[in-house]
């Protein structure tokens, strides 16, 4: 190893090498933070233009983009509620709340600062474990990568900061969708009702998008503010940011960036499961776990840590083994193997000084990331105050654009309007949308590891040595059932402290210390939220049920236990919704939901339009349309025209700018452009 630092050392500082560090991280930013464009298609397509360089710069180009992508996702997470990667999806939950009350450049400064420290924890533990644990990863076979993600998906349980049971249905609402399209076992199109295109299945990036962004769209527009937040920049964020992190974010960082690193190491994880692993784990050990999901720098800072620690660890096996741990890493070992370089543990011999020059990259690539990302943040940070007609519809047409270009496929943007109407509604019922999209990432995990671990037991004969065969896999059930009980040890500890808290209180109240001051309660819909939760909870599994009728052998199985699982949820939630009282405390919603029926019409219309006019056309009537209709009602007709008419045009030249023209991305086709 010692023989190869040094040249490896000589290569980074070559001007040209670090120039193209540079421009990897800005280019890998900007394409993570564009909805749809992941890390993935970002490496993938700047992999052509690699043959005409050497290895060794080729290589470090594509490393330092797969830096700047996945922290890219959280900018668009934090500043407009969009994960532009799905492992930013936890990244929104502290990240968006941090931005709608005014402290986005706090956001997206914790984000940037984790996400080095998180990269740099992963390319140490890259350089330097690399051949040491490259075979611990191969030990994760079907069994133990099944208990990893149940251990995943216990995390709901801490997740659901209000009715469990909901968060728990939700979850298994999540976990049925994502069985839509082929059966991962036998081979055959499952629960399409009907509709062809469904056989390809709920795309992932899809369903975020709209669970977490269109849904968001809704709820601004029923805000009727004029602005997402009014930011105003401060002086001395990034220090005050920086000392915060670095003093009581210690544990956090540390913990999340480890959990990343491993996590990275196992073949088929990746971002998305460490980041929501890092933040529950976050969650559950803090001192006051209600303040995640309010606006926490500790929610963003684990989410983050954890998925740029992903890196190092993915590349472990894809070095070493010739297995990649990511996409993105199997993108890179495609690169590699064009190039005559067969991964291995002879690349730290017979190739040591491209090997050692490539992770050094990603330690320079983490560092550098701190300036770059820096003066981009500033930017981005702006943009939450233009007003919020313009940034709404903007936010709309970048999630159509982003889902279709993951599959080329209209059925995405429905997808996208699906969840973003579940999200919304759901949300005032009580459905948890974290829960739900954790569901949809893990289901397809869950599901195929479920099949090996039957196939294995076909040559074992037995199914439980297979499930608790491994001390790995004993591990993870141990951990999945502490984190299963964690909550309510939590609960109950919470409970006997504020007993004594009101305790307390009452005293200073008789001895006339304080007084009581009333307050408006939190709209709440009690009895008729579970009802009408239950009834969609047990309709939906019944739908299933009799769509899935025909489906036989070990495809069944998973579907069938959540069908069961939903049915018998629903009925309790319908159950407790009787008993409860259906008195509310009346709100704005009712009458705000109009405007918001406006413009959820106008993006059902602007979906159908995509298809027969063409994307930017039917973009563009989208666009002048509603950002008329948000606009300042004070303004003239005319003016409010004209302005939406410049608005939309600039928007249409930019998208076509940057995802068209520069990216080479397809957009759909109709009767015009």
């Amino acid at each position: 190893m010692n023989e190869f630092i040094l040249p490896a050392l000589g290569h980074l500082c070559e001007p040209l090498n670090i120039f193209l560090i540079i421009v990897g991280l800005i280019g890998g930013i900007i394409v993570g933070a564009l909805p749809g464009l992941t890390a993935t298609m970002g490496v993938a397509l700047m992999v052509p233009m690699t043959f005409s360089m050497n290895s060794t710069s080729g290589l470090i180009m594509l490393g330092a983009i797969y830096i700047g992508a996945i922290y890219g996702g959280s900018n668009s997470a934090c500043l407009i509620c969009t994960p532009g990667t799905p492992s930013s999806v936890a990244t929104t939950w502290d990240g968006w709340p941090l931005s709608k009350s005014g402290k986005a450049d706090t956001a997206l400064y914790a984000s940037l600062q984790s996400s080095a420290f998180g990269g740099l924890i992963g390319a140490l533990f890259l350089l330097f474990a690399a051949k040491p644990l490259a075979m611990f990863s191969l030990n994760f076979q079907g069994p133990e990568s099944f208990w990893l993600c149940i251990f995943g998906l216990s995390t709901i349980a801490v997740m659901s900061s209000g009715n469990m049971l909901k968060g728990l249905l939700s979850g298994a609402l999540g976990l049925l969708l994502s069985t839509i399209g082929i059966d991962p076992l036998e081979g055959v199109d499952r629960f399409t009702f009907g509709y062809y295109p469904l056989v390809q299945g709920i795309a992932v990036i899809p369903a975020m998008i709209g669970l977490f962004s269109f849904s968001q769209v809704l709820v601004l527009v029923a805000s009727k503010r004029e602005y997402v937040a009014e930011f105003k920049p401060k002086p001395g964020v990034f220090s005050s940011v920086s000392k915060y992190l670095f003093t009581k974010c210690k544990r956090v960082l540390l913990v999340s960036s480890g959990i990343g690193s491993i996590v990275g190491m196992l073949p088929g994880a990746g971002g998305e499961i460490a980041s929501i692993i890092a933040y529950n784990e976050a969650k559950r050990w803090d001192k006051e776990p209600e303040r995640y999901g309010k606006g926490v720098i500790e929610g963003v800072a684990a989410s983050e840590s954890a998925n740029n620690a992903v890196i190092g660890g993915s590349l472990i096996p894809m070095l070493t083994l010739g297995i990649p741990g990511s996409a993105v890493a199997a993108v890179i070992l495609g690169a590699l193997l064009a190039k005559g370089i067969q991964p291995g543990f002879k690349v730290f011999t017979d190739t040591g000084d491209l090997a050692y020059t490539f992770m050094l990259s990603q330690v320079f690539g983490n560092i550098l990331l701190i300036p770059v990302g820096y003066f981009i943040a500033k930017i981005m940070a702006r943009l939450l105050n233009i007003k919020l007609n313009f940034v709404a519809v903007t936010i709309v047409v970048l999630s159509v654009i982003g889902s279709y270009a993951i599959n080329n496929s209209i059925l995405d943007i429905w997808v996208v309007i699906l969840f973003g109407i579940i999200g919304f509604f759901g949300g005032r019922i009580g459905f948890d949308t974290g829960a739900m999209a954790l569901g949809i990432i893990l289901g397809p995990m869950i599901e195929e590891n479920l099949g090996k671990c039957f196939d294995l037991s076909r040559s074992t004969g037995s199914l439980a040595s297979v499930f608790f065969g491994s001390t790995t896999a004993v591990v993870l059930i141990i951990l999945t059932i502490v984190s299963c009980l964690t909550p309510l040890l939590l609960a109950a500890r919470k409970k006997a402290r504020t007993a004594c808290e009101n305790k307390a209180i009452k005293d200073s109240i008789e001895n006339k210390e304080i007084t009581i001051v009333e307050s408006e309660i939190t709209p709440e819909t009690s009895g008729r939220s579970d009802l009408i939760a239950g009834l969609s909870f047990l309709g939906v599994a019944l739908a299933f049920y009799f769509e899935g009728r025909g489906i036989e052998g070990v495809g069944a199985i998973f579907p069938l236990g959540l069908q069961i699982f939903l049915g018998i949820g629903g009925v309790l939630l319908i159950l407790l919704g009787v008993k409860k009282s259906f008195s509310t405390v009346k709100d704005g919603f009712v009458a705000t939901l109009p405007r918001v029926l406006v413009i959820l019409g106008a993006s059902i219309v602007y979906a159908f339009l995509v298809e027969t006019l063409g994307f930017f056309t039917a973009s563009f009537v989208f666009m002048v349309f509603a950002s008329w209709y948000l606009g300042d009602q004070s303004k003239s007709f005319i003016y409010r025209l004209v302005v939406s008419l410049i608005a939309a045009s600039l928007v249409c030249a930019l998208i076509w700018l940057s995802f068209v023209y520069l990216l080479g991305v397809p957009t759909p086709e109709g009767l015009f452009f």
